[in-house]
């Protein structure tokens, strides 16, 4: 793969708008005249046509690395950054101990908001019953605006916008439940799962694109 000019894509969609997907597999390209390996970089992909975009950190990084293995007359340059992005905590995260990945925050476009970036739009994954308790709690009402999005409004008037994403997970931003009290963060532990890397959804429409729901 030739890049000779790396542009950064700002888009969660392709060219066509298709959906695009972040893609940790080994990939290799040349960049001012150096060999790139990209050994789990996060880049965003098409499943439609298989074209691969970078993000601005992407770019940032891929770029940095280049200039470097050409100042030490390097040929060839191996870049890793997911263990690295993955030990560090975000600012927002305080005392929490939610199961989250930086990678989400910083290479899925648009939950950036502010340089640097205390991690507020961090998808925090829980498994879909975790709706339920909010569901049928005397302490809190939850508002579905469409079947695969809504609204969590605790009696203290704490506000946690909620999504479904395609592959049935419950997602809601690192942000908005270190909020809620700890009664609901113990709760919300149990549920809690792995980072899923997919936050195409209604939610993502609606909080990152503002797109009206409902």
């Amino acid at each position: 793969m030739e890049a000779e000019q790396l542009i950064a894509h700002d888009s969660y969609f392709g060219y066509t708008d298709e959906p695009l997907h972040l893609c940790f597999e080994r990939l290799t390209l040349r960049h001012d005249s150096v060999k790139v390996v990209l050994d789990k970089l996060p880049y965003l992909k098409s499943s439609v046509t298989g074209q691969v975009f970078f993000t601005a950190p992407a770019v940032h990084i891929i770029e940095t690395e280049v200039a470097y293995a050409k100042s030490q007359g390097k040929e060839k340059t191996t870049i890793n950054q997911l263990g690295k992005f993955n030990r560090r905590k975000l600012p927002i995260s305080g005392g929490t101990n939610f199961k989250y990945s930086l990678v989400e925050h910083f290479f899925i476009p648009g939950l950036i908001r502010s340089i640097p970036s205390d991690g507020y739009l961090t998808p925090v994954y829980f498994n879909q019953d975790v709706l339920i308790k909010f569901e049928h709690s005397e302490s809190c009402n939850l508002l579905r605006s469409t079947p695969t999005s809504g609204l969590i409004t605790t009696k203290d008037n704490v506000q946690v916008p909620y999504g479904i994403n395609l592959s049935g997970s419950v997602v809601m931003w690192l942000g908005d439940i270190i909020n809620l009290s700890e009664k609901e963060h113990l709760y919300l532990y149990s549920e809690n799962i792995d980072p899923q890397y997919d936050l195409h959804s209604d939610f993502y429409r609606n909080q990152i694109l503002g797109e009206w729901l409902g």
